[in-house]
């Protein structure tokens, strides 16, 4: 199959090496997904502030990839649930679980760009934007001046820390205020990060996650809004979740480990093509003629034609009529399971109740057929009249 086509194969397998190997040389384009997982180095990865947490903040840091329900039977007295995604939405179950949650002394931080569901009813939670600062490239966001945040407490009231328009810093446009108080606000005073003591523990949401981002968190002058954020946090047991997040690892597949490597991704579809364009040509090239093969002939029915026509144009009709009307009989007796020796009325009800055509008509067959039996000339018409009699019985017939 291969024979006189290896040129073809080296050339292919040539040039997917090389397509290969200019994706390893060439930089990488900048992945700016808001994924905050903690593993990701990239600009919107939290590895940076992940790996900060145990010698500073905890003396313990776990991941977390079970839902809030299963995650309460295992978490230590004194333990900190930390939240940072770009959607939050708990269900009944997780709200409940998380108060649970509180009510043994723990603490659940909360950072996200938007909440909704039972989480955003029950605590009144609802976000905005200014999103006049935010259109543009990446390059204009980095220069661009976004919003500015400063801290509640008296003695970081006096900073101010100035971000970036590529930071998407979402504001409270409402919130629970019986329940929380405000501990950071933009410029103008709107709550970006507030704080609640609830069953004896302790709740901190903050609607702007991009301040724990790695471009936010790696020499920035920016950072320390992040550490003060944490430093909230008096816990010495820290679990991390990942479950929640919506880019969550445990649905990888190695399709999607193809697709996010650029060189793999390349390779894989140059692979495809080749397949596709080797199918379609060498399918064309060793494609026949399919010949065409006649149907094999009945010469049994052919020698019966034949035989019915030297019958009738031998003016042999009653030796046609006596074949038929015995071919007749011997079909009703196979057919019927019934004796034709004597032609009387038994025989006739028999036939009739079990091939279900009318009485008369078989009466009107037999008696005609043994007519014609009796007589020694037959004309045209008396043959033909038989043979529709035979016919209109078969064609009603049941059986």
């Amino acid at each position: 199959m291969f024979k006189g086509k290896i040129k073809i194969f080296v050339i292919f397998s040539l040039v997917i090496a090389l397509i290969t190997i200019l994706q390893l040389i060439l930089p990488k384009p900048i992945d700016w997904t808001r994924n905050y997982q903690s593993k990701k180095k990239t600009p919107f990865g939290t590895y940076a502030i992940h790996n900060l947490l145990k010698p500073t903040y905890a003396r313990q840091v776990t991941a977390n990839n079970q839902t809030f329900y299963n995650l309460q039977e295992f978490a230590k007295d004194s333990s900190t649930l930390i939240f940072i995604d770009d959607e939050l939405n708990f269900s009944k179950v997780d709200f409940t679980a998380m108060y649970k949650f509180l009510k043994k002394g723990n603490s659940v931080f909360i950072t996200a760009s938007s909440f909704s569901g039972i989480l955003a009813d029950s605590l009144k939670l609802n976000t905005i934007f200014n999103y006049e600062n935010y259109y543009g490239t990446f390059d204009s966001l980095f220069n661009k001046k976004g919003e500015t945040l400063k801290f509640c407490a008296s003695n970081l009231r006096s900073k101010k820390y100035q971000y970036s328009a590529l930071a998407r810093i979402m504001a409270f446009s409402n919130f629970d205020s019986t329940l929380f108080k405000s501990i950071l606000v933009t410029e103008s005073g709107k709550a970006v990060a507030i704080k609640a003591d609830i069953n004896g523990g302790q709740l901190i949401i903050c609607c702007a996650p991009d301040i724990f981002a790695n471009y936010f968190i790696a020499n920035k002058i920016t950072r320390p809004v992040a550490y003060h954020l944490l430093s909230y946090i008096d816990n010495k047991y820290l679990v991390w979740d990942e479950n929640y997040k919506r880019f969550n690892e445990k649905s990888y597949s190695p399709l999607k480990f193809i697709f996010g490597n650029p060189a793999l991704h390349t390779a894989y579809l140059l692979t495809l093509i080749t397949l596709i364009l080797y199918m379609i040509f060498e399918g064309r090239r060793r494609q026949r003629i399919i010949p065409q093969i006649e149907p094999n002939t009945n010469t049994t029915l052919e020698f019966v034609n034949v035989i019915s026509h030297v019958y009738y144009n031998s003016q042999g009709h009653q030796n046609i009529a006596q074949e038929k009307i015995k071919y007749f009989y011997e079909t009703i007796r196979k057919r019927f399971n019934v004796n034709t020796s004597q032609i009387n009325q038994h025989l006739i009800n028999e036939v009739s109740i079990l091939s279900g055509v009318e009485e008369k008509i078989v009466k009107n067959l037999f008696n005609y057929c043994e007519k014609i039996l009796k007589l020694t000339e037959l004309s045209d018409l008396e043959l033909i009249e038989l043979n529709r009699q035979i016919y209109v019985f078969n064609k009603n017939s049941i059986r």
